[in-house]
């Protein structure tokens, strides 16, 4: 069950990836013949770029959001409360790792910094002997 559902959320990713890419190529691509064709100015071309990209990535994101949604509609009850049961268990590992994160940070020196010496000359150790 959970390989089926790692398969659909990969795939459901690539495909999220692959519009925006696709989106943004093209969007790139019409900015640049409007302005070769001296029809807007750069700035403008630009702009309108820009536009394209965000409403393509925002329609690419929107059908990730489908297609996830329709993949829980599909689940089953129990499959359903294994995705919630591994959800928590995630969520869990993350708080534990931010509480390590956080021990090493304060339990770690400030001045953690070792100086080593210049094995090839005695320009550091006239610095260390000061």
């Amino acid at each position: 069950m959970w390989d089926k559902l790692t398969d659909t959320l990969t795939n459901v990713a690539y495909a999220g990836v692959g519009a925006a890419a696709i989106a943004a190529e093209k969007a790139g691509e019409l900015g640049k013949v409007l302005v070769e064709k001296g029809e807007i100015a750069a700035e403008q071309g630009r702009q309108i770029s820009e536009e394209l990209q965000e409403k393509g990535r925002q329609a690419a994101k929107e059908r990730r959001e489908q297609q996830f949604q329709e993949m829980l509609e599909a689940m089953t009850a129990q499959e359903r409360d294994a995705l919630r049961r591994r959800l928590d268990e995630l969520d869990e590992l993350e708080r534990q790792a931010e509480e390590a994160a956080r021990e090493a940070a304060e339990a770690a020196p400030a001045d953690n910094v070792t100086e080593i010496p210049c094995p090839h000359c005695d320009c550091c150790e006239d610095e260390q002997d000061q």
